[in-house]
């Protein structure tokens, strides 16, 4: 069943329109996230089991026992919250608002605005965790009531999850460009990667909606997103603004093939 669309009107005045994750995409990134973080808990607990048997194997006086007991519990009570909290944070904001389960379900944390998700924006959607987890069925409600299935964390942060959609976005532009006259943009030069998908998406968005644009508008946008990513890619190529443009989208295209 495809899920709703969640629609953003870009700066460069295209229409930019993301699925949302859904719930079951959801749940099943949350099961995997869960499985891990349950793993680590238990390896770490047995560690912890091992270090009890040998304080508890050793001459030390008593007194040194107990106090070296209660050290390991409150690491353990420390290291549970840590992992809890911090494996979601620690991924969401280095891999760009994705985890494990996340990329297995090809789901992806953002920006209301569509930009890659931030890190204070990470860490008040899972600093509100606590309330997600707590309250699970009322959680579960609100991204079934609101809009843009955002949870109270996604609320308090401003963010919005939604599908990936590189499989489909490697098409979106074929009818628009010819890609036999459009020249790569030499990878080893350039660091496509840096390119986040969401930003494929507002190049992917430009180049299979510009024919439908007026004649004023067009060029104004194509040269708006020509000098992002020129700016963001540390490139000075003198192509005209759309040839620079098409080259970049066969150059992230080829890329992600490779």
């Amino acid at each position: 069943m495809h899920n709703p669309d969640y629609s953003i009107s870009t700066p460069e005045n295209v229409d930019l329109h993301l699925e949302l994750a859904g719930l079951g995409n959801r749940i099943l990134a949350g099961l995997i996230d869960q499985t891990i973080s349950l793993v680590v808990i238990t390896i770490m607990g047995l560690a912890a089991w091992g270090v009890f048997t040998l304080v508890s194997m050793s001459s030390i006086p008593s007194h040194v026992k107990g106090i070296g007991y209660g050290f390991i519990i409150m690491v353990m009570i420390f290291g549970s919250f840590i992992i809890h909290f911090g494996y979601h944070m620690f991924f969401e904001g280095t891999w760009q608002g994705q985890t494990p389960g996340k990329r297995v379900a090809h789901i992806r944390v953002i920006e209301q605005n569509g930009q890659p998700v931030t890190w204070p924006a990470v860490i008040i959607r899972n600093l509100v965790r606590v309330i997600d987890t707590g309250l699970m069925l009322i959680g579960v409600l609100a991204i079934l009531v609101d809009n843009n299935e955002r949870r109270f964390g996604d609320l308090a942060a401003g963010t919005v999850v939604v599908r990936e959609r590189d499989s489909e976005l490697l098409t979106t532009v074929k009818d628009d460009i010819d890609l036999d006259n459009a020249k790569l943009v030499e990878a080893d030069m350039l660091d496509i990667g840096r390119i986040t998908p969401q930003e494929y998406e507002i190049l992917s968005s430009f180049l299979k909606r510009r024919k439908t644009m007026g004649k004023k508008q067009r060029p104004v946008v194509a040269a708006k997103l020509m000098e992002h990513f020129k700016e963001k890619l540390s490139d000075n190529s003198t192509k005209s603004a759309e040839e620079y443009l098409e080259s970049l989208s066969q150059a992230y295209r080829t890329r992600a093939l490779t």
